[in-house]
């Protein structure tokens, strides 16, 4: 059903004569410029959506208020903020950037500004209480013309992102030398850091500079963030050293699992859920510090019944692949991660049987020694778009590949916590 008749079917209810009406005796007429007459109850609402318009015509210049009066299909709709929004010229010239960040930032903020639309303004429950005027009907119409232009505005801001994303891979160079100014810049922001992080500092951001390793922190960030509210339970960096590995190593517990060793899995998942948001869960990952000097991953599907790893040391991920799963050097691992899937499952109250699908999923190979913490989070990244890893140009969103310099990943990650941290 189109738009335009979604709304006339949704009007014509509103005034059908069924509809039972309620009056608010102490209202009174009232200008509403330029909707015409109304209420006095009517007419803070009418200034509100007044306000919103006039708020977005810094952003939006070609939409003004008159305009809206008349319903407007997606499509149209969507060509005005085409035109309003242009992709900048595929270049890696500072101008490109700084006109990439600026129109990003014009569509985030007409997006917060539409979003009040949806959740502010519900003019359908003020016809309820009155029967309608002509200047209902004109607000009704503003209004959802409003909430169809906030959904044009967020799907171009993803398209300017993606875009300027993938410029950022596809000029490492570039991207490397602004990653430093970051980097740079991060030395006098302690204040701005301890206000909005609780354990993240600027020294633990400089671990996103170029050739660095990542350290927990910034990958523990990224987890909480991008996992919160997601159906995928990210534990942190500490979860297997201090419930699935031999204390002070980086070896997986083997023999005999005590209740105990239960019991301390099942709280610590529990609490993780907890500040995740997740009232139910269906996968999990498993960030993986080995002797201070790799990084890697582990996935528990539910869903899908099985367990994976995501390595991306080229030389170990194909031999492990190359044996049967018992037989590779990961297999102590596995097997505690067998464990921790019968754990789970009870704490979700969902026995599951893995169907022998266990396995080293396959993943793009590190290029050096020092991206392997960027691939992890990259992993997870494509985990929660598309529940596995995507090779090349399977990976149907451009600026989602992986890349043998990641120095571009690195300053997205990196222009992600400055946003955050309210650096910008």
């Amino acid at each position: 059903m189109s738009t335009s008749t979604s709304t006339r079917n949704m009007y014509q209810r509103l005034l059908s004569p069924s509809r039972s009406t309620k009056s608010h005796k102490k209202c009174s007429a009232a200008d509403c410029p330029p909707f015409g007459r109304n209420r006095s109850c009517n007419s803070p609402l009418l200034n509100r959506i007044s306000k919103i318009v006039h708020a977005c015509k810094p952003y939006i210049p070609s939409i003004n208020i008159l305009q809206l009066f008349t319903l407007y299909t997606i499509e149209e709709l969507d060509a005005v903020v085409v035109s309003s929004f242009p992709i900048p010229a595929p270049t890696f010239k500072n101008q490109w950037y700084l006109d990439c960040r600026f129109r990003i930032t014009q569509l985030q903020e007409a997006a917060r500004l539409l979003a009040q639309a949806s959740t502010q303004v519900k003019y359908d429950g003020y016809l309820q209480k009155h029967d309608p005027l002509l200047s209902d009907n004109a607000a009704f119409i503003v209004v959802r013309n409003l909430k169809t232009l906030y959904s044009c505005i967020s799907k171009r801001r993803r398209v300017i992102e993606g875009a300027f994303w993938k410029g950022l891979d596809e000029h490492p160079e570039e991207s490397a030398a602004r990653l430093q100014t970051f980097m740079t810049q991060s030395s006098g922001a302690e204040d701005s850091f301890s206000r909005k992080f609780q354990t993240l500092t600027p020294t633990n951001f400089r671990t996103l500079g170029a050739k660095r390793w990542l350290d927990d922190e910034v990958v523990n960030y990224f987890i909480q963030k991008w996992c919160f509210n997601s159906g995928t339970l990210g534990l942190n960096t500490f979860f297997v050293s201090r419930c699935l590995f031999k204390a002070g190593t980086s070896i997986p517990k083997d023999g005999f699992l005590t209740e105990a060793d239960e019991v301390r899995v099942e709280r610590w998942c529990s609490k993780a859920a907890s500040n995740l948001g997740l009232q139910s869960w269906d996968s999990v990952f498993i960030p993986i510090n080995e002797n201070q000097s790799h990084w890697y991953s582990a996935r528990i599907d539910f869903r899908l019944k099985r367990i994976d790893i995501y390595d991306s040391l080229r030389e170990r991920c194909i031999d492990n692949r190359q044996k049967p799963p018992l037989l590779r050097k990961n297999a102590g691992l596995m097997l505690i991660l067998m464990w921790l899937t019968e754990v789970l499952s009870r704490l979700r109250g969902k026995e599951v049987q893995l169907q022998n699908k266990l396995g080293t999923g396959w993943v793009h190979f590190q290029a050096n020694t020092y991206d392997c913490g960027v691939h992890m989070l990259w992993h997870l990244r494509h985990i929660l778009e598309f529940r596995q890893v995507m090779l090349g140009a399977n990976c149907s969103t451009s600026h989602l590949r992986f890349s043998d310099n990641m120095v571009g990943k690195r300053l997205r990650l990196a222009l992600e916590i400055v946003e955050d941290s309210g650096l910008v």
